[in-house]
């Protein structure tokens, strides 16, 4: 088993490194989902370079206009061959953002159109548990992503003790929106699922609103929590912020 060794993101060579990562994981197994934040205008090969550059391009972007301080992206490089073979993309919380409810999704890499009004529709719906329960300080997963040929050999872990340590580190609390897939990887490293999530978009607003109903819907995915170092103190609920009430401004 070849050495593996986590470091904190610098250079935008790192970052591209991450998105070939991500584009070859999101396709074995396909995940047709993926697409909402990853779309391709076509099917040539062409088409998926162009893809593959665009995202490269809108990743960094929107990582030199974030704070480290709210945005740490992390990679997983094997020592012995020096390949990046994982990623994954950390957001730190003082407070709810989104406790006065959803705002308005923007996915704005995707054209003006039915099919951008399909996709902001469906991560509005995944937002919901954020907006009912992250009122204290956390951080939480954005991205995850290990490369197919390097599963299965403890990758994703070091990448959940990197994040475990500075939860610890901070006093703060976890909060991810896992798959099926990566339910487990959660639970091992402290989560528990608070919420299961399927998503209801209305049928039959139109013919590429349908077809997309077809293709990417999401699978039912897990709201997860892990407590302030992993431990639910005696005589608090299994369930995360509920102990505190809404605050608003």
């Amino acid at each position: 088993m070849p050495p593996y060794v986590v470091k904190e993101l610098q250079t935008k060579e790192q970052l591209d490194a991450v998105v070939d990562v991500i584009w070859k994981a999101q396709y074995s197994p396909y995940m047709p989902s993926s697409s909402i934040f990853f779309p391709v205008s076509g099917y040539t090969p062409e088409d998926r370079a162009a893809g593959i550059s665009a995202s490269k391009e809108r990743l960094w972007k929107e990582h030199l206009s974030s704070s480290p301080a709210e945005h740490t992206w992390i990679f997983v490089e094997d020592s012995a061959t020096s390949e990046i073979v994982a990623g994954s993309l950390w957001e730190w919380h003082e407070k709810n953002k989104v406790m006065d409810g959803i705002p308005k999704i923007d996915m704005y890499w995707w054209p003006n159109g039915e099919a951008r009004e399909f996709c902001e529709e469906m991560l509005r719906q995944c937002m919901t548990p954020r907006s009912l329960w992250m009122h204290r300080p956390n951080a939480g997963v954005s991205m995850m992503v290990v490369h197919p040929e390097h599963r299965k050999r403890g990758v994703g872990g070091l990448m959940m003790q990197w994040s475990n340590r500075k939860l610890d580190e901070g006093g703060i609390e976890g909060f991810v929106e896992a798959s099926e897939l990566g339910r487990e990887l959660y639970e091992k490293w402290g989560y528990r699922v608070v919420m299961k999530i399927a998503l209801f978009l209305p049928p039959n607003k139109g013919d590429i609103w349908n077809k997309l109903a077809h293709e990417m819907m999401l699978p039912p995915w897990y709201a997860m929590w892990r407590p302030v170092n992993g431990v639910v103190k005696a005589g608090e609920r299994n369930r995360p912020w509920q102990l505190v009430p809404p605050l608003h401004p």
